[in-house]
């Protein structure tokens, strides 16, 4: 007999799939703790507050994730926490303030489905970018830790090893379905990390100190001209738009609820609790439902049960908060992320023309040629949509994005999918 919670039954895909996003979430996190200064406790107890909440409305395994652009920015810029505590507040304001005006609606008009899934492409790449740095680049441990293993009289980086044997353990799983190939994977991590720090690390238990953390009025200009700005046009078409479109192709009508103005309004209270309390600014993200959804989440139990976790960690492990984000080396989140950005890039080609994935792959290439910056791409393909339509309204030509036959890239899809299963 399976174990059941409420509706919904407790199987290793599920747990598998709750993993899924952490390859996002934990580096962000860790960065803004150890540079900016963030309270440990409230970034992670606000995301899990959010993940157990978003499952029960949404009815999927409905992610949540740091804003991207708006963090890297911050780290960047070495933020203080009232400037980003600002920022949340802003993001917050901006999207309540489209969702209540219908705006959202005439955004998702406004919006082809090419250039979302360029947006989705574009998105599948930068994962594939952070997943090489983090496997050759970035230090073993978040911590700064670095390791290294003699072969052959050669000194080769343990992250290196650590992430091909890793990627290799994930394929050969993912094709034996009764197995959590996410949870092995970050258990070989973690087991890892254990030895390589052995038995030098201090944890103290108990939550950092909370409080309000209301910015003064002196920081919302700079939180608006550094962190929003930038930030805004990415969360409009990738955790809104694109992400009520891929919650339509992956759990069809069980995904009503998860429309782009009710996404958009989640997102803003996720940005308020933020703004309050000093925590992770965040949102929902496409790249974050295909991971979840990729590696078996099916429910929300998938991101309910990763919720109690975080909660679990925010509210015990608060005070070490980044000796426990080292228990995961940052190659092993590399892997992860390696899988969900190949996974996102076979989601973006999956369109209905040859034409359309050409539109696609202007939106993905103009992001990276701009240092990934994906509203700039989205701006490149909308421009070349519209104008298209136009001229064919003028009858000077067909429409250059008109729907055409099924195209034969499609068997080249179906061949991705069964090389890179899905849990």
């Amino acid at each position: 007999m399976k174990l059941h919670v409420g509706l919904y039954p407790v199987t290793g895909r599920e747990l598998n799939g709750a993993l899924g996003d952490l390859g996002v979430l934990l580096p962000l996190e860790a960065a803004l703790i150890a540079i900016n200064g963030l309270n440990p406790t409230t970034t992670l107890l606000g995301v899990g507050i959010i993940y157990i909440l978003s499952g029960l409305y949404f009815r999927i395994p409905m992610p949540v994730q740091p804003l991207k652009a708006l963090s890297a920015l911050a780290i960047a810029h070495q933020s203080p926490p009232s400037v980003i505590a600002a920022a949340a507040l802003l993001m917050a304001g901006a999207l309540f303030a489209l969702s209540a005006t219908r705006g959202i609606k005439l955004l998702e008009k406004i919006v082809p489905i090419p250039v979302v899934r360029g947006v989705q492409i574009g998105l599948g790449f930068l994962l594939l970018k952070s997943a090489y740095q983090m496997v050759f680049q970035k230090p073993f441990l978040l911590s700064g830790q670095q390791a290294a293993v003699e072969l052959a009289s050669l000194a080769v980086p343990g992250g290196v090893l650590l992430g091909l044997a890793s990627v290799v353990l994930l394929f050969v799983l993912l094709r034996l379905k009764s197995i959590p190939a996410a949870l092995v994977v970050a258990a070989l991590g973690i087991g890892t990390a254990l030895f390589t720090i052995g038995g030098d690390a201090v944890w103290r238990l108990g939550p950092a100190p909370l409080s309000l953390a209301l910015p003064s009025a002196s920081d919302f200009w700079p939180a608006l001209v550094l962190l929003v700005v930038p930030q805004l046009p990415l969360t409009l078409a990738n955790s809104v738009i694109a992400t009520a479109d891929a919650a339509k192709a992956y759990f069809g009508d069980r995904a009503e609820r998860a429309t782009p103005t009710r996404i958009a309004m989640s997102v803003a209270l996720g940005n308020l609790w933020a703004g309050l309390t000093g925590g992770l600014p965040n949102c929902h993200g496409c790249g974050g439902l295909t991971a979840h959804y990729r590696l078996g989440a099916r429910t929300p139990l998938a991101t309910g049960f990763l919720g109690l976790v975080l909660i679990g960690v925010a509210v015990l492990f608060g005070r070490s908060a980044l000796e426990i984000r080292s228990l995961l080396p940052a190659a092993t989140l590399g892997v992860l992320l390696f899988y969900v950005g190949v996974q996102h890039i076979i989601l973006g080609v999956n369109v209905d023309s040859t034409i359309h994935l050409v539109l696609a792959a202007v939106v993905a290439v103009v992001s990276m040629a701009f240092g990934g910056n994906l509203a700039i791409g989205a701006g490149v393909g909308l421009a070349v949509y519209w104008t298209s339509r136009f001229v064919a309204r003028r009858g000077r030509r067909q429409s250059a994005v008109a729907p055409s036959q099924k195209p034969a890239f499609r068997r080249v899809v179906a061949a991705l999918e069964r090389v890179v299963p899905s849990a």
